[in-house]
């Protein structure tokens, strides 16, 4: 871990894989949230909370800026299962003729671990119409 990690800092910006994992503090939600829609890079992003409204809503600001949302999750590789996904200069170079098809289709992933928790918070936020995000793939 590096830390305290700023704006600043070139390693603030750089596309992370490990296994140096940078950790900035931010004093409101729209910071971070700011900072990844300014990124160049959009792979993955992890969100903790138990507020359906708020998780809800982070997940629809986000599921446009990266290709996998981790809610109460680390950000993490696989299961293999997945192809490779990414937005913006993430996914440079990783298209195939057939995938630059299907481009405008691009599927997105909510991922969560199986606690009953877990389950009842994204019951919540599809039930109570919390997150516009109710064609996403749920992966438990």
């Amino acid at each position: 871990m590096l830390y305290p990690v700023a704006p600043g800092m070139r390693v603030f910006h750089e596309e992370q894989f490990g296994p140096v994992v940078p950790v900035a503090v931010y004093d409101d939600v729209e910071e971070p949230v700011r900072a990844i829609m300014e990124s160049p890079y959009g792979q993955q992003a992890s969100l903790f909370g138990r507020d359906p409204e708020s998780v809800g809503r982070l997940v629809d600001r986000l599921v446009n800026q990266v290709c996998r949302v981790n809610v109460n999750a680390q950000c993490q590789r696989g299961p293999d299962a997945f192809p490779f996904t990414g937005r913006k200069d993430s996914a440079e170079g990783t298209l195939s003729v057939s995938d630059a098809l299907r481009v405008f289709s691009i599927r997105t992933l909510a991922a969560t671990r199986a606690t009953e928790a877990n389950k009842e918070l994204f019951s919540r936020i599809v039930r109570e119409g919390r997150g516009t995000f109710l064609n996403t793939d749920w992966l438990f």
